[in-house]
């Protein structure tokens, strides 16, 4: 077997052949060292119902299309009695894709390449790819909520075009990034964010321009910070 299919990309699995016609077909098995409890009752007492086998689209290879032909085993709770597949790694329960795939689709779409033409080059359905785009977005959200507020943040106000209301820009001027974009400028269109805002009594620095409002907002909503003007306004 080539060395560059003796992984997948997804830890776990076991490698047992690879068929390539049309489409890389990946066989691998997956065993888990201890046994999933019933997801109904939470159980331990589960047995083998035989094995069972999934499809799932995976990474290209080469410029093909590839896909997983996954063996597990079905398993039965003695307790309650429900047949379950027992979670596979990076898959999630009904879907017919890896999470790896669905990223890189996602940052495809992201990046650039509009949903027909990426519906098109990954022979899928133009609801589908939408759909997996917003499942990602979601996830991002989600994961925006638990993240810290940057120890050195910068805040300023912009808008995108003449006649469209403000928004203000949080930045991680460490690190170079944009950490959010509120809409609005004012303590009370920024009040939800701040509230919800985890690690803003670790900030140490703010960056601000030479507003007074900006500078009681940051007074009262990252009390151990020190207020730091933006040079570009200073020397405007």
């Amino acid at each position: 077997m080539p060395p560059v299919y003796n992984r997948i990309g997804i830890r776990g699995y076991r490698l047992l052949g690879i068929e390539q016609e049309s489409e890389v077909l990946a066989h691998v098995v997956y065993r888990p060292r201890v046994r999933q409890p019933c997801p109904r009752c939470g159980s331990k007492r589960v047995e083998s119902k035989g094995y069972y086998q999934r499809r799932a689209r995976h990474l290209e290879v080469f410029g093909k299309d590839s896909r997983l032909l996954i063996q597990c085993r079905r398993q039965r709770c003695r307790d309650c009695g429900r047949a379950f597949v027992p979670s596979l790694p990076g898959l999630q329960p009904g879907r017919h894709s890896t999470e790896a795939f669905r990223e890189r689709l996602a940052q495809d779409h992201h990046h650039g390449y509009c949903v027909q033409t990426l519906a098109r080059l990954r022979r899928l359905g133009s609801a589908t790819v939408e759909r997996i785009y917003a499942q990602f977005n979601r996830r991002k959200a989600a994961e925006r909520k638990s993240l810290q507020a940057p120890l050195v943040l910068g805040i300023d106000e912009h808008t995108l075009h003449k006649g469209q209301r403000f928004a203000t820009t949080f930045c991680d001027l460490r690190n170079h990034k944009i950490f959010d974009v509120v809409p609005g400028k004012s303590e009370k269109d920024m009040e939800g964010f701040l509230s919800r805002l985890q690690g803003r009594e670790k900030v140490r620095i703010v960056c601000i321009d030479l507003s007074s409002s900006y500078r009681s907002i940051v007074k009262k909503w990252f009390p151990n910070a020190r207020i730091v003007a933006d040079r570009f306004h200073v020397i405007r």
